[in-house]
């Protein structure tokens, strides 16, 4: 046990509900904090209860509103203020680390700029997971950053609703990294890649597609870390089928579906992906992610963020928890 008296819990306006399921596996109450706006939309923070030399953690979402990152950022500084002995930063999902590098003239590295921003808020250590851009976490430094993956939940269940043969595919070029791990952990000897050029973020050139690896006869896995509209998985879906795949399973951490939930279950219901499977780090209404034909998978991620908490609060190995 460390020298701090206890955890202590506070999560932002997106995830009270899934800060709540954290509490729960953790034994521990819910923090009390006021989390609400002025009139004008000003966000205004108040922590409710002594947490002078405690170990907090901060919980919440990051994808946009913008205000989602100031609340958590408001409530570091409310501990801090209030002498809280250790505070860790625990974004679900990390917003604007998609903006990683100088991909055109006068542009800022976004990415960059909210890490530095998090950083500079008087916490002591921050917890990931699935970061779109990994190498963006140094830009905390000096702050101490634990990085965790979702496989570790979501590889067991992978496992159950697959069946040989399958492949391990990456919807580009740029999650090369990522699904051969997943490969790895499936006990799968290569993975598919398939090479698309974009006419607009989220656009996909379906004509451009080219499938590097063989797909036909076999079920199709694609992994990534994240969904927004959907028109990568589906334009590659119907490029493996066109290819004589069988099954199509789509996985991906963060479920952003940013233009809209209802419209992205849609477009997969249209789609030739048999099944969608996703994690809760982003928190939609489940009435929003009813399908007609197509499967949709949400694995919580409660019981590994609660196990991450508990080894970080009594000094344990954190790596454990990396499949």
């Amino acid at each position: 046990m460390n020298g701090h008296r206890k955890i202590k819990i506070f999560a932002g306006t997106a995830s009270k509900g899934f800060a709540e399921d954290v509490c729960k596996h953790l034994g521990v109450p819910l923090g009390e904090a006021m989390v609400n706006r002025f009139r004008d939309g000003e966000v205004r923070v108040q922590i409710l209860e002594n947490v002078r030399d405690a170990d907090v953690f901060i919980i919440n979402q990051t994808n946009p509103p913008a205000e989602n990152i100031l609340e958590m950022v408001l409530l570091a500084e409310a501990a801090h203020d209030s002498s809280a002995g250790r505070i860790t930063l625990v974004p679900t999902y990390l917003g604007y680390n998609r903006q990683d590098r100088k991909d055109r003239p006068r542009v800022p590295l976004a990415a960059r700029t909210i890490m530095r921003f998090l950083g500079n808020t008087g916490v002591d250590r921050a917890l990931f997971f699935d970061l779109h851009s990994e190498p963006t976490a140094g830009f905390m430094y000096p702050r101490i950053v634990d990085h965790l993956y979702s496989s570790k939940v979501t590889v067991p269940y992978l496992q159950s609703i697959l069946t040989d043969p399958y492949v391990v595919a990456s919807p580009d070029q740029g999650g090369t990294k990522r699904v051969e791990g997943y490969a790895r952990r499936l006990g799968q000897d290569d993975f598919v890649v398939f090479y698309k050029s974009r006419s607009a973020p989220g656009e996909v050139d379906k004509e451009s597609i080219k499938i590097v690896g063989s797909v036909e006869g076999k079920d199709v896995l694609f992994v990534d870390d994240i969904i927004d509209s959907g028109g990568t998985m589906v334009a590659d879906a119907q490029a493996a089928k066109k290819a004589g795949a069988k099954r199509i399973f789509c996985y991906a951490t963060h479920a952003v579906f940013a233009s809209d939930p209802a419209l992205v279950i849609k477009r997969f219901d249209e789609s030739h992906v048999d099944e969608l499977i996703v994690t809760d780090t982003i928190r939609h209404d489940p009435a929003l992610l009813k399908s007609k034909r197509v499967k949709v998978t949400v694995i919580p991620m409660a019981p590994l963020v609660a196990d991450a908490i508990q080894r970080i609060h009594s000094g344990e190995s954190v790596s454990a928890l990396i499949t």
